[in-house]
């Protein structure tokens, strides 16, 4: 079966590279054919509409952060993207929105929306796209596998609602990444959802030390902290922890400047080298379950704290968030049973990776 998978723009956001890639493995490993649009297209005309607005925000007491020049992020994007462009098939042209006319080209039989924070409207504008509204009068399957509201609270308006509600209900199957995704789907949708794996936890670690088996394994004692939203507080809180553990902190941010080394493939290796691993980042935390490296993880209610606390709950492993900055001697020196965590993947993987397969059964 030829397949499009719709997900986020595939720029900056490692865990949301991964994801897709692993995504595409798995089709791969089925037998299809998938091909991810290649979402993103970002001009002059659109930084000149978001500037404006920002300035008229500021104008009125409203907080905005302004948007990075088109040719900075074009010259940015392109270290991570050295990794898609070896390892994701892309359907081309690189565009803001899918349109039937690329369906066509490829002619697909399917698509499927996810993962990551794919139905997030303050993410994706308009959010109607991620529910396929582009897909009207077009005979494929329409599939949802491990999307993400990333919050249990609804975000949508009133009109935003009605409009998802009506393309949900075209769905063949649905699948989200959080348990609250279940409910909101329920409640908001009317359509059954069924809770599910992210798309990087269907490969194995042995997957993912294939793709830096050239990189040498560090002999350095080192605390990785991988921070989505830097401040002093977390990074006094990091700092401590290494010093305690008597290891020598290497924090990542995800806005930080990069640079030609900081590719896909060194980011991996960090969570494979670290004695101990700090992060608030949802995919973080996926890859220390995934490599079986002790963990805490920071709540981070910005961007979507339902998300962490859910696969946190799916492992047993709640008592690794911190809500608190000072939580420290409760949760750092407790230890995890990696045998029970590794048990319980291999259940939800087989699980997961059933239900994907079975909706990609052709009608």
């Amino acid at each position: 079966m030829i397949i499009g998978i719709l997900t986020q723009p595939l720029s900056r956001n490692y865990g949301g590279i991964l994801q897709n890639y692993a995504l595409q493995q798995v089709l791969r490993e089925m037998g299809h054919e998938p091909y991810t649009f290649d979402l993103g297209l970002y001009t002059w005309k659109d930084w000149l509409i978001i500037t404006i607005k920002c300035i008229i925000k500021k104008i009125i007491g409203i907080s905005c952060t302004f948007q990075e020049y088109p040719s900075r992020r074009r010259n940015q994007e392109k270290i991570l993207r050295k990794f898609v462009t070896k390892h994701i098939t892309l359907a081309s042209p690189r565009c803001k929105k899918p349109t039937p006319k690329q369906i066509l080209k490829y002619k697909f039989q399917a698509i499927i929306v996810g993962s990551d924070q794919v139905w997030r409207p303050k993410y994706n504008y308009p959010i109607e796209k991620m529910f396929l509204d582009f897909t009207h009068g077009l005979e494929l399957k329409r599939i949802a596998y491990a999307a993400s509201f990333g919050t249990s609270d609804w975000e949508y308006t009133e009109k935003q609602t009605e409009n998802c509600r009506v393309l949900a209900q075209k769905f063949d199957a649905i699948s989200v990444r959080e348990d609250s995704g279940v409910e909101l789907c329920e409640k908001y949708l009317n359509v059954s959802a069924t809770h599910v794996l992210d798309p990087t936890m269907l490969l194995t670690k042995d997957d993912y030390n294939k793709l830096i088996a050239d990189i040498p394994i560090s002999t350095e004692n080192y605390l990785f902290a991988y921070i989505l939203d830097e401040n002093e507080n977390k990074t006094s809180f990091i700092t401590k922890i290494a010093r305690e553990k008597r290891l020598t902190p290497i924090i990542i941010g995800a806005d930080k400047e990069l640079k030609d080394s900081d590719s896909i493939e060194k980011w991996l290796a960090y969570f494979r080298d670290a004695k101990f691993i700090v992060t608030d980042s949802f995919h973080g935390t996926v890859f220390c379950i995934l490599f079986n490296i002790p963990f805490v993880v920071i709540s981070n209610e910005t961007r979507g704290g339902a998300r962490i606390l859910s696969i946190l709950k799916m492992f047993s492993l709640e008592n690794r968030l911190i809500k608190k900055l000072d939580d420290l001697n409760k949760i750092s020196s407790s230890p995890i049973n990696w045998d029970f965590v590794n048990n319980i993947n291999e259940q939800l993987k087989e699980k997961s990776y059933n239900l994907l397969k079975s909706n990609l059964i052709p009608q």
